[in-house]
């Protein structure tokens, strides 16, 4: 009877706005002496940590207070709440001195009997989704089969508020033989309207949760049809999915040699540490470990032995790490570690000599005793960066600065911003002058249909050639002109750039063809961005079927909800979208079928070795099967090899982009190309023998 209001999704009660507090307030059931109850409201939570704002109790500020009928609470300027009291609810324990527990007892309507002590379940809270962010899938579930549900062929339960069933479909009977026997009491309706009732209203009737009985996984989609007061359930068996999520999950997250987390498990615990942070001076360091001369190990006795060395290494310097220590290998024979016990730099001095030292000890791999040393850089938060990016960037360059010192050496990231302030200046204002000064270019990288061999889309790609600088690579400016906004006039220019170019292909007699342009999140985040996309399209006549919006799983992190609306308002556009470097971000499969997406390219870094390493190749097609099962198409990047090729056609990918076909082409060499649609070397794809 405790319920947290605020804008984390984590909350019993979800405040929309990015203007309230993760836990703004806290709701608290109180009983009083005539076995009813009534609730009082306290700012912040139990634990006594205030929001920002504070709230507003009919105008007036307040810390707690308990609410009466009609009572107004103002969490923001853009969230209001009005307290109703709808019916007493009764039965709940008195209060006294020594116990604030509701036991068993004190709820009648419901048995607590354990439908079975031998085989236990879990069920997860419930997830309110507002009527306006309801996804294509929810839309899909609850009105399939609507008018004959006797023909659907997964589970429909539907109760009333008091817990009553009132009706079973004939696949809810099949799966739950033992429903009718224990009604509300079965673990597929545990707790529901517990859970249910203090969160449902006329404006939230639309909810999920999930619950797990002997090792099998249910999504229960529940719909509240308040003019009948009726309840219906929609059950679908997610085990499969969520397991091959779980291993895809494992596969990208985790290094297959070693077995240790990866560089993305790295950022993404690093972004979570930082959160999680109470005292944001508190110090952690990131320190970057790199074996000398381990080229010269592979070269020389082959990768077998320094795969073996690189085992030997992360299992020597696991054992010199603290509980809460992470660490990972970066890459190759680079390895990263979080330190988060320190209180000085003399503290992360002292880790990195441990390392150094217990690494001159001897390994013998495969028969050969090897003798290393290796180099060690840090840097330490928030000292040297308060930015996950920046303390891994600042820890990689300390760690080239050991190198230059020597073997067995350490060093600490020492800034050096004169420098760098006046490179990254004199960048942006040259970015500046790039739109005035017609420097910038649109190129087309062709994607090719694995079974036709032809050009079926293409994708923009931006240039900068600068007058005095010449060309200057997308990896410099594009970073910058994200962190100063630039990004947001430069993107405009390129989806009008694009769109006047697919016109003027179509004016030359070339059939239409789906141009894709990236689009950046300071993009998403212009209130005026949806107008601005609808004003270009109509200015250039250009059929939006035409277009295809790619936006990285990154993007999805934050403010879900909304992105979706805004994706789904590019839908009804007739605007085509896709998921752009698959495997970067994100990375959890269960979030794709919320998204209204069309297509899903995987990033290049699992494309590069799926010839020659099992691992990737059993990343590559778990994506690609259930990407087929959710109707999504599947592009794979960064394809430069006949092999790669080869493994992505059996593993039945739908087109690749890359290099072994076309690079990015200017505007003229792909009008070349679509003329001769159907010339696509016809002698590198033809199926392996």
């Amino acid at each position: 009877m405790t319920y947290s209001l605020g804008r984390s999704l984590e909350n019993s009660i979800i405040l929309r706005s990015n203007l309230v507090s993760r836990q703004h307030a806290t709701l608290l059931a109180v009983a009083s002496k005539k076995s009813s109850c009534f609730f009082r409201i306290i700012d912040g939570s139990i634990e006594g940590k205030r929001s920002t704002n504070g709230i507003l109790i009919n105008g007036k500020k307040r810390f707690s207070h308990i609410l009466s009928h009609g009572d107004e609470i103002l969490f923001s300027k853009d969230t209001k709440a009005v307290y109703q009291v709808i019916t007493a609810i009764t039965n709940i324990p008195k209060i006294n001195s020594s116990q604030n527990q509701t036991s068993e007892s004190s709820h009648p309507k419901f048995n607590h009997r354990s439908f079975d002590d031998t085989k236990p379940f879990r069920i997860s809270p419930l997830q309110v989704i507002l009527e306006q962010d309801l996804s294509t899938h929810i839309h899909k579930t609850i009105n399939q089969f609507i008018s004959s549900p006797e023909l659907n062929p997964q589970p429909i339960i539907e109760l009333n508020l008091v817990g009553k069933i009132l009706y079973l479909n004939p696949a809810a009977l099949s799966q739950f033989p033992n429903l009718e026997e224990t009604r509300i009491n079965h673990p597929i309706l545990k707790d529901l309207l517990a859970q249910l009732l203090p969160l449902v209203n006329p404006e939230r009737k639309i909810f999920v949760r999930e619950v797990s009985i002997n090792e099998k996984l249910f999504e229960e989609i529940i719909h509240f049809m308040p003019w009948s007061e009726v309840i219906r359930i929609h059950i679908a068996d997610i085990t499969n999915q969520k397991q091959a999520e779980a291993i895809i999950s494992y596969q990208i997250h985790h290094d297959a040699l070693t077995g240790l987390p990866n560089r993305k498990y790295l950022h993404e615990h690093l972004v979570e540490v930082i959160e999680k942070l109470e005292d944001k001076q508190q110090l952690f360091a990131v320190l970057f470990l790199d074996i000398d001369r381990f080229k010269l190990i592979n070269d020389s006795l082959g990768h077998s032995i320094g795969d073996l060395l690189l085992k030997a290494v992360s299992d020597r310097l696991k054992k010199l790490l603290k509980k809460d220590d992470l660490m990972v290998r970066w890459g190759a024979d680079e390895f990263a570690i979080v330190a988060r016990d320190i209180n000085s730099n003399d503290d992360v001095v002292q880790i990195a000599e441990s390392m150094i030292q217990a690494l001159t000890f001897p390994f013998n791999c495969g028969g050969h005793e090897l003798h290393i040393t290796t180099c060690i850089g840090a840097s330490i938060y928030p000292d040297h960066n308060t930015e996950v990016e920046g303390l891994i960037r600042n820890a990689d360059m300390a760690m080239y600065r050991a190198k230059a010192e020597g073997q067995n050496s350490f060093q600490f990231y020492v800034p050096n911003m004169q420098e760098q302030s006046f490179q990254r200046l004199s960048m942006e204002n040259n970015l500046r002058r790039a739109l005035e000064n017609n420097e910038l270019l649109t190129y087309y990288q062709p994607q090719i249909d694995l079974i036709t061999g032809k050009i079926v889309g293409l994708e923009v790609l931006l240039r900068w050639k600068h007058v005095s600088l010449g060309s200057i690579p997308p990896s410099k400016f594009i970073p910058l002109a994200e962190e100063t906004g630039l990004i947001t006039a430069i993107g405009t220019w390129v989806l009008r750039q694009t769109c006047l170019q697919a016109i003027a292909w179509l004016k030359m007699g070339l059939p239409p063809i789906q141009i894709g342009v990236n689009l950046s999140i300071k993009q998403l985040q212009q209130k005026d961005f949806l107008s601005c996309l609808q004003q270009i399209l109509e200015e250039t006549n250009l059929d939006p079927h035409f277009l295809e919006l790619e936006i990285t799983e990154g993007i999805m992190m934050d403010n879900v909800e909304e992105k979706i609306v805004l994706l789904n308002e590019f839908r009804q556009m007739g605007i085509q979208l896709s998921i752009d470097d698959f495997g970067t971000g994100y990375s959890a499969l269960s979030y794709l079928k919320n998204l209204p997406i069309d297509t899903l390219k995987i990033d290049r870094i699992f494309i590069e070795y799926i010839a020659h390493n099992a691992h990737d190749r059993a990343i590559v097609a778990s994506i690609i099967s259930l990407s087929h099962s959710l109707d999504l198409n599947v592009i794979a990047e960064g394809v430069e090899t006949q092999e790669q090729v080869d493994v992505l056609r059996s593993l039945g990918c739908d087109q690749i982009q890359g290099y072994f076909f076309y690079k990015a082409l200017p505007a003229d060499e792909i009008e070349t190309l679509l003329r001769s649609q159907g010339i696509t070397r016809p002698n590198r794809i033809e199926p392996a023998q």
